[in-house]
């Protein structure tokens, strides 16, 4: 069976700076984990294909995403990930459960189950707000609920707390583990926090 995700880049930034970083885990839940401006957000938008690497591979469930030396790229519109942001990039003119089925029209064919979604993330009673009427932990949960809807191969998840009222933050993090387990979606978590890094994942990448 091949590896949920294998990692081989090197990235150089703007700024002369250059990333360098190989791992491989066939984990359901990868935890990135070291303090702010060590990379962990590059590394997700390298696999999720908005950041280019310098050099490497990366492969997907055994699919190759990038190589350099063959010259593969798959553009990032078919690399079926789901990406949640630290800032949630909800469309603030729609409604919640207009949000989620936006993702669901990436892959129209999937069949994917919206009320499915709406159900196990706990957004029953908010379909109807707009984005701006909902706490950071609900827009979280908004935020993931249309990762899901896309059908993605893996989630991408970019500190997934950091915006969530601290009372709320088990809540969350109980909600990763659920959707985790009832989609069957792998995902990679961003974060400094160690305690919800080892609460949380299968394998950690320092």
């Amino acid at each position: 069976m091949p590896s949920t995700l294998f990692f081989d880049c090197r990235f150089r930034y703007p700024a002369g700076f250059t990333l360098d970083v190989t791992f491989e885990s066939s984990a359901n839940l990868i935890a990135l984990f070291g303090p702010s401006g060590s990379g962990k957000t590059t590394v997700l938008s390298l696999v999720a294909g908005l950041l280019r690497p310098e050099e490497g591979v990366i492969q997907l469930r055994g699919e190759t995403l990038a190589d350099t030396k063959t010259g593969v790229r798959v553009p990032p519109e078919r690399r079926r990930v789901g990406m949640l942001f630290q800032d949630h990039c909800l469309f603030p003119h729609l409604r919640v459960r207009a949000n989620i089925e936006y993702g669901a029209r990436r892959r129209p064919t999937e069949g994917v189950n919206i009320d499915q979604i709406i159900a196990t993330l706990e957004l029953g009673d908010l379909v109807n707000r707009f984005p701006q009427h909902l706490s950071g932990g609900q827009q979280q949960r908004v935020a993931l609920a249309r990762a899901i809807a896309s059908s993605p191969r893996i989630l991408l998840l970019d500190e997934p707390l950091t915006a969530v009222e601290w009372e709320l933050r088990d809540r969350i993090a109980e909600l990763i583990q659920r959707v985790n387990a009832e989609f069957h979606i792998p995902a990679v978590l961003v974060s400094h926090n160690r305690a919800l890094v080892d609460r949380l994942v299968d394998h950690v990448v320092l």
